[in-house]
């Protein structure tokens, strides 16, 4: 079974606002997002929570959210509560990240196809990499004994050999929205 983290814990400084609240379309960021994982293979997903959390819970049903009260120290921090979260039995976890909003269940399914373990799988659009990004369990442990000074590409990169990249035709795993300006020229 893979589980999918879906990081909505920080502060959102550049945006001004929740990054998760944000419009897309007919619903929020992180209502686009929960909607992708449903429709995809992967059936479970935890909500890492921190400054908005509040905000975040009046405005969407969020089934397992997780808080992380010592988001303000990083987005691993963030990760790892998210990785502590998972059911046992999850063989691996789909980080997916609230400031990338566009996630085709497609491109889930396709990186769950891929899975392998001991391995990181990644997409690719036009031979850039992208997110969501599937870590195999073994690797979700690493990342538990890192460092909150470390950041997750530190295990994508220990060992290259283990990352296996997946070609996808979805633009959307490049799209990274922080600022109100990305988030203008997204909306037009």
């Amino acid at each position: 079974m893979i589980s999918a983290i879906v990081l909505a814990a920080g502060k959102s400084e550049r945006m001004g606002r929740p990054k998760a609240l944000l419009p897309f379309g007919e619903r929020t960021f992180i209502e686009n997002i929960l909607a992708a994982i449903h429709a995809s293979s992967v059936k479970n997903a935890v909500v890492v929570l921190g400054h908005h959390r509040e905000a975040i819970e009046s405005l969407v049903r969020i089934q397992n959210p997780v808080f992380n009260p010592d988001y303000e120290k990083g987005m691993i921090t963030s990760l790892q509560a998210g990785i502590r979260a998972l059911p046992l039995e999850a063989e691996g976890g789909l980080l997916c990240l609230v400031d990338h909003p566009v996630l085709n269940p497609t491109t889930i399914d396709a990186l769950v196809k891929s899975f392998r373990p001991g391995h990181i799988i990644l997409p690719t659009f036009e031979g850039r990499r992208g997110h969501p990004v599937l870590f195999s369990r073994e690797v979700l442990s690493e990342i538990l004994d890192l460092p909150i000074s470390s950041g997750a590409n530190a295990v994508v990169w220990k060992q290259p050999s283990r990352v296996i990249e997946v070609p996808v035709n979805d633009r959307g795993v490049l799209i990274d929205i922080d600022t109100p300006q990305q988030y203008e020229e997204f909306s037009s």
